[in-house]
C-alpha cells in the first residue's frame, strides 16, 4: 500500500495494493483492495472497496457500504450507510460464466449525494444530483436532479450549476451542499432530541460541551444562546462592569462592542495592523488608563491575534483578556487554540461559521473554574447546576438550545476536515491569483489560518464586485464601515482619521467564495475572473 502523510488507517482494517491521499481515513473493519483514494476522503466502518476503483478528494463513504469493481467516485461525493453498487448488467456474473462481457462501470460524478441503502446498477450519477434513501437506480441520472423510488425516477430538478450564458454560478457559501453530505447524521440527532422531548438544559447540551471543551483543549465549555451573549457573559464573569474600559479593535461586527456596552463598560478602540487586519498590539499600551479592565481581542476571518504579546501586556497592567473567536473555530497560534492565553474565549455558532448551528448559538470556553461557575449561573437565571428555585444571583435566560446542541455535536466531528479543506482551497486561490494589485491574506509565522473568509484587498473594489456578479460569482465585504464611524457610536466622539489603518483597509477588502466543498474548477474560475477584471483595469491606466 502507498500512502502519504496524515493518513489514518484503523488497525482492524485491511488495505492492500492501494494508493491513499493526504488526510484520508479508513475506519474500523473496512476492506480496501486495489484502489486509488484521493485527499481528505473518509472510508467508514465495515465498508468494502474492491479493486479497479477510483475515489476522489473529499469523499465520504458511510459504514456498511459496498463499492464494487469498476466504480469511479469523483470529488466531493457523499455516500450514505449501506449503499450497494453492482457491476453486472444481468446475472449470472463472471464467477459463474467465466466471462466479463456483461460487466459495466459505474460513475458517480462530483458533488453527488447517495442516500442510505440505495442500490446502484451500472449507471452514471450526474453532478450535484441526489439519490434518495432506499432508491434502486437502473438508469443514468442527469446532472442537478433528485431521484427516488424503485426503480428510481426523477422527482425534481435542482437549480443548474451553470447560467444560460455558460458562466458558473458560485455562491459566497453553500450550506445546502454541506448539510446534504451529513443529512443522515443530522436527521438522527434531531429525531433523538424530539423523541426525548428534552429541549431545555438536556443531556445533548452536556455532550456538546464536553466534546467542544476537548476540541478546544480547555477545562470548561459553556453553551449559550448566541455569540453576542457569549461575549457579554464572559466580560461579566471576568468582573467587567459600569465605569470600566475595554480595549478592542474597530474592525469587527458590532456584536463585539454591543457586548461591552451591555455590561455597562466603555468601548476603547485601538487601530489594526495592516497585514493581518487584527488588533495592533504596539498601540495597546498607550490606550490603557486607570479605568481599563480588559482587552477584548477579535480573531477575524479565521486568523488569531498575537495572543502572547496581548497576554504579556495584560499581565503587566493586571488586565483580563477575552477572545472573540467567532470566526476562529480551529485556528491556532503557536499551536495553541483560543482559550489558551486568555481568561475566556467566546464563540458564535451562527449558521455560516466554520462550525455553524441551525440558528443562533454560542459558547464560552475557559480554564478558570470561578469564571466557568459564574457563567453557568448567569446563563440560567442565576441558578447553580441542578438547582431549580434557588437563585444565587440575578442572571439571564441565555441557555443553549438542545436542538442546536445536537446539530453542533454532529458537525463538530467534521470540523477538522472542513477546516483542512478551507486551507487547501486558500492554497489554490494563492496559486491562481497572480494579478498585480491584489493583496492576498497574510498568515504570520506560527499561525494556523482556518479561512472563515478569504479576504483580498484591491483598489477598485466596486468594479471588481460588479464584474464578479456579472459572471455569476458572489462576493462580500466584511465590514465596509469601521465601528468608530458607525452612527450608533457617535457619542464616543471618534471621527474620521482617528484610526487610519482600519479606514484604509475597509475601503479595499473583498471576500471571495470560500467553503469546504468548493472544487478546484470553481476556485480557478473565480481567480480567472478576478485576474481578468484587474488586468483590464491595468490596461486602461495611463
Amino acid at each position: 500500500m502507498e500512502k502519504t502523510s496524515g493518513v489514518k488507517i484503523s488497525g482492524t482494517s485491511i488495505v492492500k495494493d492501494s494508493v491513499i491521499g493526504e488526510g484520508s481515513q479508513v475506519w474500523e473493519f473496512a476492506n480496501v483492495y486495489g484502489t486509488k483514494i484521493g485527499k481528505n476522503t473518509k472510508i467508514g466502518s465495515y465498508v468494502e472497496v474492491q479493486n479497479n476503483t477510483k475515489i476522489g478528494d473529499n469523499v465520504i463513504i458511510s459504514s456498511h457500504s459496498f463499492i464494487c469493481s469498476l466504480v469511479t467516485i469523483e470529488d466531493n461525493v457523499f455516500i450514505g450507510h449501506g449503499v450497494m453498487t453492482i457491476n453486472d448488467l444481468h446475472p449470472p456474473s463472471k464467477r459463474r460464466t467465466g466471462s466479463d462481457k456483461e460487466w459495466k462501470s459505474t460513475v458517480i460524478k462530483r458533488n453527488a449525494v447517495i442516500g442510505s441503502n440505495a442500490t446502484l446498477m451500472p449507471v452514471t450519477i450526474g453532478e450535484n444530483s441526489i439519490v434518495g434513501a432506499g432508491a434502486v437506480v437502473t438508469k443514468d441520472v442527469p446532472d442537478d436532479c433528485v431521484v427516488a423510488g424503485n426503480p428510481a425516477k426523477i422527482i425534481r430538478h435542482l437549480p443548474k450549476a451553470q447560467k444560460e450564458a455558460g458562466a458558473m454560478k458560485i455562491p459566497l457559501a453553500d450550506l445546502r451542499l454541506q448539510h446534504s453530505k451529513i443529512r443522515d447524521e443530522l436527521d438522527l440527532a434531531i429525531k433523538k432530541t424530539v423523541d426525548d422531548c428534552s429541549f431545555i438544559m438536556s443531556e445533548q447540551i452536556g455532550h456538546f460541551e464536553k466534546d467542544f471543551a476537548a476540541y478546544c483543549q480547555v477545562k470548561h465549555a459553556i453553551g449559550v444562546s448566541n455569540g453576542t451573549s457569549a461575549i457579554s457573559l464572559a466580560l461579566e464573569a471576568c468582573g467587567v462592569k459600569g465605569g470600566d474600559e475595554v480595549i478592542t479593535a474597530p474592525h469587527t461586527f458590532i456584536a463585539t462592542t454591543e457586548a461591552i456596552s451591555k455590561v455597562g463598560a466603555k468601548i476603547k478602540f485601538v487601530d489594526i495592523e495592516e497585514k493581518t487586519q487584527l488588533l495592533d498590539v504596539t498601540k495597546i499600551d498607550s490606550a490603557i488608563t486607570e479605568n481599563t479592565k480588559a482587552i477584548l481581542a477579535v480573531h477575524l476571518n479565521g486568523l488569531m491575534c498575537d495572543m502572547e504579546s496581548i497576554r504579556k501586556i495584560a499581565d503587566k497592567h493586571h488586565l483580563k483578556v477575552i477572545e472573540d473567536a467567532a470566526q476562529a473555530h480551529g485556528a491556532l497560534y503557536n499551536n495553541n487554540p483560543p482559550g489558551f492565553y486568555s481568561d475566556a474565549a467566546t464563540f458564535s455558532f451562527f449558521p455560516g461559521k466554520n462550525l455553524g448551528a441551525f440558528g443562533d448559538a454560542g459558547a464560552v470556553i475557559t480554564n478558570h473554574d470561578p469564571i466557568a461557575e459564574k457563567i453557568l449561573m448567569l446563563r440560567n437565571h442565576g441558578r447553580k447546576p441542578g438547582e431549580k428555585y434557588i437563585h444565587e444571583l440575578e442572571g439571564y435566560n441565555e441557555r443553549l438550545d438542545s436542538l442546536q446542541a445536537a446539530v453542533l455535536t454532529v458537525k463538530l466531528k467534521h470540523l477538522q476536515g472542513w477546516n483542512q479543506q478551507r486551507i487547501e482551497n486558500a492554497r489554490l486561490y494563492h496559486r491562481y491569483l497572480s494579478s498585480s494589485g491584489i493583496i492576498l491574506p497574510h498568515v504570520p509565522e506560527n499561525h494556523k489560518h482556518v479561512y472563515h473568509q478569504y479576504v483580498i484587498r484591491v483598489k477598485n473594489r466596486e468594479k471588481l464586485i460588479n464584474f464578479l456578479k456579472e459572471n455569476g460569482i458572489s462576493s462580500g465585504i466584511n465590514y465596509p464601515t469601521p465601528l468608530h464611524l458607525q452612527p450608533a457610536y457617535a457619542s464616543l466622539g471618534y471621527k474620521e482619521g482617528d484610526f487610519p489603518m482600519v479606514e484604509k483597509i475597509t475601503k479595499e477588502i473583498v471576500s471571495l467564495p470560500m467553503y469546504p466543498e468548493m472544487t478546484e474548477e470553481q476556485i480557478r474560475y473565480v481567480a480567472e475572473k478576478v485576474n481578468e477584471c484587474l488586468s483590464k483595469e491595468n490596461e486602461q491606466m495611463p
